[in-house]
């Protein structure tokens, strides 16, 4: 029943969500037709067959039953048609209009989804301000400098280079624009007067999520995150276990734990092993934890999740379904600024996308990464059990997305369309209708290879998530009578 009812939220966010998107594309186009004095003659979200319709004035207003685009037919859209347009009614024709009109009918849809992108981002901000993490000491790398330094877990930052902090982010900036300057920091511990010392950040070279190779700069310390559960995920390994959100987790197979970070080295492994290419051995785990103040134990087998790096490869993490309660202090913004962060926020989303393409036409980051409707459906899913939030921050990442694929200068597309129309203003005469036709069918022939790549990883991704078969130990380690705490210190 869990399913079933978990399935149903799936598939109703995703048809809602993909309905939203498609209306304000098409509203764009809508708009800008109407203002430019072009007759539209229908409106429809979805394709045929028709569900609905209804004609209002001119118009006629559609809902179709295949929910995956939308259009908006306007009157002499295609010169090339058996359709007469009438010597009255020439001025409406859409291809009867100068090239610069057309082009702002074609482009205005896909400036309506990345203007909702912004509108989405800004009333985020603006209702719930923006979240920092607390500038306390959470994991510290017992190799890192901040460990060298005596830095401890539960430390407050009070001040980098003497400057006073109010959120964790604000060493993550001094780290960043220091460029492995050396950092003076200070802190508090709890009954102790305020010590200050001066950390040399290490060289670290990684890559980012592009893979293009990089160098930050790190001390060694993480914010502080508890042991305690802040969501558990249908259907995962720690709801069939018994925990619950607002468990306090004390010890992990007898292994006293302290930060979030100490439940995942038990669970995955330490930090850069966590993602094999080759499905690893998993252990099950005793969880001791603390709950309403009272201890409680309980067996748990972790699951194996599948997915792909940059390089496509097939990756392998084990999970539980569960997430930490976070110690955010949220900052108000004002309505100005709000928008300021919400255009900057589409742009920064805008940037990372164009980035993606690039790196995957250049062979750069597998198209094996690409997910079609399945991957839209169940990331849809997800988010809509996590909140509204969660769920209007991957509606503006999708709108975004929307946006800019269909700019790409692809026929078919609105990117081609407007290379056309540009054509035909530079010319002063349309393109030919021999060239258009090319132009559609190659466009048509590379939409259709992107829709069977996505499909073929979309299935791939699910035949491999279900014919992964977990390997699990055979023992696992005894539980600690001594490591849960007193109920007063699992609310500390």
């Amino acid at each position: 029943m869990d399913f079933l009812t978990s399935s149903a939220q799936t598939v109703v966010s995703f048809v809602v969500l993909l309905l939203v998107l498609i209306f304000v594309h098409e509203l764009g186009h809508f708009i800008a037709a109407k203002l430019l004095g072009v007759k539209v003659e229908r409106f429809s979200l979805g394709f045929p067959p028709k569900a609905w319709s209804k004609t209002i004035g001119e118009t006629e207003y559609q809902l179709a039953w295949l929910p995956l685009g939308g259009y908006v037919k306007m009157y002499g859209e295609d010169p090339d048609s058996e359709e007469e347009v009438s010597p009255e009614l020439m001025h409406r024709s859409f291809s009867h209009k100068p090239p610069w009109a057309k082009m702002i009918i074609v482009l205005a849809g896909p400036l309506f989804n990345i203007a909702f992108a912004i509108m989405l981002f800004w009333g985020l901000t603006w209702s719930s301000g923006v979240g920092h993490l607390t500038p306390v000491a959470g994991y510290i790398n017992p190799e890192g400098p901040a460990a060298a330094a005596g830095l401890k877990t539960d430390d407050v930052i009070t001040a980098v280079n003497g400057n006073p902090v109010k959120y964790f982010d604000e060493l993550d900036t001094a780290l960043t624009n220091g460029e492995g300057a050396p950092l003076t920091i200070s802190f508090k511990r709890p009954g102790q007067p305020e010590e200050t010392v001066t950390i040399t950040p290490t060289a670290v070279h990684t890559k980012n999520i592009f893979n293009d190779p990089i160098t930050i700069y790190d001390i060694g310390l993480d914010p502080r995150v508890k042991p305690v559960i802040d969501r558990v995920l249908g259907g995962n390994p720690a709801e069939k276990a018994g925990l619950l959100p607002g468990d306090y987790i004390t010890a992990i197979n007898g292994q006293a734990v302290h930060t979030w970070e100490d439940v995942l080295t038990i669970i995955q492994g330490p930090r850069g092993s966590r993602s094999a290419t080759e499905p690893p051995t998993v252990r099950p785990v005793v969880i001791e934890a603390m709950r309403d103040g009272n201890p409680v134990i309980l067996d748990m087998v972790p699951e194996l999740s599948v997915s792909q790096n940059s390089s496509g490869e097939t990756t392998y993490t084990p999970i539980v379904g569960m997430t930490p309660r976070l110690e955010i202090i949220n900052e108000p913004v004002g309505f100005f600024q709000a928008f300021s962060l919400g255009v900057q926020d589409t742009l920064n989303m805008i940037k990372m996308t164009m980035i993606g393409l690039g790196k995957m036409v250049t062979g750069q980051v597998s198209a094996k990464t690409l997910g079609g409707p399945l991957l839209i459906a169940e990331v849809t899913g997800d988010s809509a059990r996590e909140g509204l939030a969660s769920l209007l921050r991957l509606a503006a990442f999708i709108s975004v997305n929307l946006g800019i694929l269909n700019l790409l200068p692809i026929p078919v597309l609105d990117g081609g369309q407007l290379v056309f129309f540009l054509i035909e203003a530079v010319r002063r005469k349309p393109v030919s209708l021999r060239i258009r036709e090319v132009g559609q069918w190659i466009g048509m022939g590379l939409l259709g290879l992107l829709m069977i790549t996505v499909f073929y990883n979309d299935i791939a991704r699910l035949v491999t998530r279900f014919t992964t078969k977990t390997e699990v130990e055979t023992t696992a380690a005894p539980p600690s009578e001594s490591a849960a705490p007193a109920a007063g210190e699992a609310a500390q």
